[in-house]
């Protein structure tokens, strides 16, 4: 097609030399070069900058590159721990990333509101941290009613020959234990860390089955998937409201 025009005397057009190349208007070099790469099957070693992930990211978006923007969202997740949840929430809503803001909603509750700067609001925007102080209260609240009401003991094993001492030490050892690991106020521990410490406790007139019956409660999370089941259902309301796939 570039050869035909060559002798028609009409004006050389863009790309037909690398005196004439083809602008991309708002697209930057390394976002364009990090396509060829991907398109090209030749990808560098080693990691990428929030800086050239993002300006890919934004290439992706305006030529609608499926396939490119699945490379942008895993190696976000391969790399998470570099980048602050509110730059993620901030590109999940901007380039419609369904799948990104999950994972980054689940981080952002998770980071004390103490490591939240005046950046990092205007980042994710009033709304998402609107709810992301209301899910960080509600999960505060709940974390206190799970360190200070243990799950009773309704009915003991047959090795109990104390049911009263049983009762007695297990809710002793639930606050000494549960209730110091889940409200450290230096080293909060999660719920499953918790539980697999406090196990490792001693507890004195516990019987073995009594112990036994309330550590499978325990596995089975009834109460502390509560907390789960709330940042999921705060985060499903943000990504119908604010992202959708283009």
């Amino acid at each position: 097609m570039f050869a035909a025009t060559q002798n028609s005397g009409q004006i050389e057009l863009d790309g037909m030399s690398d005196d004439k190349p083809i602008h991309l208007k708002g697209i930057s070099q390394d976002a364009f070069e990090l396509f060829l790469e991907l398109t090209c099957t030749r990808m560098r070693a080693g990691s990428y900058t929030l800086d050239e992930l993002t300006k890919f990211l934004h290439f992706c978006d305006m030529y609608q590159c499926c396939h490119a923007r699945e490379f942008f969202v895993s190696h976000v997740f391969a790399a998470h721990f570099r980048f602050h949840p509110a730059q993620l929430i901030h590109l999940a809503i901007k380039y419609h990333v369904c799948s990104l803001f999950p994972f980054a909603f689940q981080q952002l509750a998770e980071t004390p509101i103490t490591k939240i700067t005046h950046a990092h609001w205007e980042l994710m925007g009033n709304e998402v941290f609107l709810n992301m102080v209301y899910v960080q209260a509600a999960l505060d609240h709940h974390r206190r009613i799970v360190a200070a009401e243990e799950p009773r003991i309704f009915m003991h094993s047959n090795d109990c020959d104390d049911p009263a001492g049983c009762s007695e030490d297990w809710h002793a050892t639930w606050w000494n234990g549960m209730g110091h690991f889940l409200l450290d106020g230096r080293n909060p521990q999660p719920y499953g860390d918790a539980v697999k410490w406090f196990k490792d406790m001693l507890f004195g007139r516990v019987s073995e089955g009594c112990k036994d019956i309330m550590f499978k409660i325990l596995d089975e999370g009834a109460a502390f998937r509560h907390a789960e089941h709330f940042i999921t259902e705060a985060c499903q309301f943000l990504l119908e409201k604010l992202v959708f796939e283009p």
